[in-house]
């Protein structure tokens, strides 16, 4: 099987579709880039800064040091893949330029989920209507939210011109998420 990764901004469903896929091929091994981001802050005994500070969390997660990484344990893991079972890795953190350079696009189907045409303010909306209890936007207020969502936008307009430019798929989620995802699920291996 194809390995996969799923990149894009937030509540454009690449949590949604990656557990999707792996609930219809169990096969596959998830690995969700929070965990990793978690993982180097709690190993730098930091997990507290940058909960409190969540500017400095998203410069974190968002470096060029932090995708890299992520990548290179992908890449890692796939190698050492014997059985073939194949992962999925989904993130909201790279950037198409570091995915094109880093990825084998042969043996990986990669995509990107974006949220359109929409507003910041529309984003927010979309937020809300996502939210579940184990998203880190929760229990934030729909003013702090539109603040992350202003980012959101300029990270959503760069993955639309971004995308295209190194080869990588960009879907729109912004209106019937649940049938795109769907029926990207139905012809991820066609």
């Amino acid at each position: 099987m194809k390995n996969i990764l799923i990149m894009g901004i937030g509540r454009a469903g690449k949590t949604t579709l990656s557990k999707m896929i792996k609930n219809k091929y169990n096969s596959y091994n998830l690995i969700h880039s929070d965990s990793l981001k978690w993982a180097m802050i709690r190993a730098k005994n930091e997990e507290e800064y940058y909960i409190k500070n969540i500017d400095k969390q998203k410069e974190f997660e968002h470096g060029e040091y932090f995708q890299r990484t992520l990548l290179e344990l992908y890449k890692s893991l796939i190698r050492n893949d014997k059985e073939g079972y194949g992962y999925i890795l989904e993130s909201g953190q790279l950037q198409p330029k570091i995915v094109k350079e880093m990825i084998d696009f042969n043996n990986t189907i990669v995509l990107c989920l974006g949220l359109g045409n929409l507003t910041a303010e529309d984003m927010t909306k979309q937020c809300i209507k996502y939210d579940t209890k184990e998203s880190w936007t929760y229990s934030l207020s729909k003013d702090y939210l539109l603040e992350h969502a202003k980012d959101w936008y300029n990270c959503n307009e760069m993955l639309k011109k971004e995308c295209p430019k190194y080869g990588i798929r960009y879907i729109d989620t912004s209106t019937d998420r649940e049938k795109i995802l769907s029926e990207i699920l139905e012809k991820l291996f066609i």
